[in-house]
Order: C-alpha cells, then structure tokens, then sequence
C-alpha cells in the first residue's frame, strides 16, 4: 500500500496511509504550545490552535518544520492582536473572518516557503470571475426545492452513497470526504452535513458546516452537486439550511466560507445569500489535482 512520509518535530518520520493530513502537538515549555495539521496532499502546515508566550520561538519552529517535510505554506488563523507580531515573522494577513473568536475577528496568516507557492498561475481570470459573480444584487429571498426533492440531516445510513458523491464530484479534496468512517466520526462530533434527494430518492447535492465548538463559528464548506443537478439553486438552499443547522445544534454566530476563486457559480451562492469578501487565501489548498487559491467570504455579524 502507499504512504506518505511525515517528519514531525524530534525528527522522526510517520507514515501515513492517506495524504490528508496528520494532527501533531508540539511545544517549548514556556514559550509556546501548539496543534498542527501536517498535510502532504496540501503540502501546508496548518496551525490548528496555539498558545503562544513567545511568538518568535513558535514561528521559527514552524517553517522549520514546513521546511523539513518540503511545504510551501503555514497557515492559521490567529487573533488578531498577534498579526504585528507573526507579520514580523514573516507571515503576511491575506484576510480576516468577521467574528471568529466569539464576536472577535480573526486574521488568516500565512507565510509562503517559496516563490512557486506564492505564483497565481490563474490571477487574471480569478479576477474576472470574481468580478462577475459580486456584481449585481446581493442578499437574496430564500430559495426553494424543486418539486418532489426533499433535503435532510446526514445520518450513519447515508455515508457510503455521500462519499461516493464527493468522489465522483472532486478527483481530490484536502480532507478525506470520500471516505465513509470520516463523514461518519465527523458528523458524530462537530460537522453538520445536509442533503438534497431528487424525486428518485438519489443523493444529487451536499454541503456542510465544519464547526469549531470552543468558539461557535462554522466554516460553510463541502458542497457538490452532480453536474445535471447545477443552476437549480440547490446550494443556497442548502446554506441556508446549514446555517440554521449550526446556530440549532452548535449554537453558532460566526458563518463563513473559503470557496475557490475559479468556482463562479459558488461565488455567486455566497454573495446571493448576503456574504461579503474578507481575504484571498493564495494557493491553499489542493482541489481538483492542482492548488488553488480561495476567497475568503464571510456573513457580517448581526445579519442571520
């Protein structure tokens, strides 16, 4: 079977069997500690959480170990009031998600290892997507099913035919959501996963809400729909869904997305359901077999 090699902090090496990612803690006793997601489909270190005393030690154990293991990225979400402190690291803020910290913004920081990871091969038609898919009316009436579809909550019973969804509609992703026992443990613990069955009773559309318990937020994220199923307004309906599906089940305030900057039609979904753009994040993320950059969007606070 293959495997991909990891190096964590001591130095030694695990092997894992997916590429998605490994969870590794790593401290200094009095400096900092921090939860890391080392990720070879990504190539990225992302910083889950940390607690930081001294900022510079953290940092400079970081790209140490994104240089070790041959990553382009670090990437966290960090308070805001450390953005001084990592931008003189090195890190640079390529956006902010509007009440992250329970009503406290945060800053998305990252710090690019090479000029490569940094290069928007597709800048020029990103921008015009984005162009287009902001221009025009914002916040629209809530959408409805089309006759005989029917929407639902995820449970055990749906993962096989979910993850078979996520395969057939993304060749890659940066998280194993074609595999059942994930979809399956994630929903038990902190992601809202939503539905849309045709009038067949086939699984044709999904999404879901990632949410982070400690600080009530959730980012919007996952959606797909079968190519002959687009253009029907399945994913707003959806995110309004998963919107009330969140502030129900997990108590959240803050909605936010992180959607590619070549998906106009997802784009469009955000600023049709009153988002607003924060950030764009440079080569984030390996989706469809390249990296791309995303757009952060976000819903102002206050607007549910």
């Amino acid at each position: 079977m293959p495997s991909w090699p990891v190096i964590l902090q001591d130095g030694s090496t695990v092997q894992l069997p997916t590429p998605y990612g490994f969870e590794h803690r790593i401290e200094r006793p009095g400096a900092y500690e921090a939860e890391l997601l080392l990720s070879p489909i990504n190539e990225r270190i992302q910083v889950l959480t940390y607690q930081a005393r001294d900022l510079d030690a953290l940092t400079a154990d970081l790209l140490a170990l994104a240089r070790r293991n041959g990553y382009g990225k670090v990437w966290t979400k960090a308070p805001a009031t450390d953005r001084d402190a990592l931008e003189a690291a090195g890190f640079e803020c390529e956006g902010h998600i509007l009440g992250y910290y329970k009503g406290v913004d945060a800053a998305s920081m990252t710090c690019f290892l090479s000029e490569e990871r940094r290069f928007r091969p597709h800048r020029e038609q990103e921008e015009q997507i984005l162009a287009a898919a902001l221009a025009g009316e914002g916040a629209k009436p809530a959408t409805h099913l089309p006759d005989g579809y029917t929407t639902a909550l995820f449970t055990d019973a749906d993962a096989e035919e979910l993850a078979a969804l996520y395969r057939e509609v993304f060749p890659t992703y940066p998280y194993p959501i074609d595999d059942p026992d994930y979809l399956r443990a994630t929903a038990s613990t902190h992601i809202a996963y939503r539905l849309v069955r045709n009038e067949a009773g086939r699984l044709v559309a999904a999404a879901s809400a990632e949410t982070n318990l400690k600080y009530r937020n959730s980012e919007m994220t996952d959606f797909a729909a079968l190519p002959s199923e687009r253009g029907k307004g399945l994913a707003l309906f959806i995110l309004r869904a998963l919107e009330h599906d969140a502030r129900e089940r997990f108590g959240v305030r803050c909605h936010y997305t992180i959607a590619r900057a070549l998906s106009f039609g997802m784009l469009r979904t955000f600023h049709h359901a009153g988002y607003v753009l924060t950030g764009t994040l440079v080569n984030n993320c390996n989706i469809a077999g390249q990296f791309e950059t995303m757009h952060l969007m976000c819903r102002p606070p206050g607007t549910d």
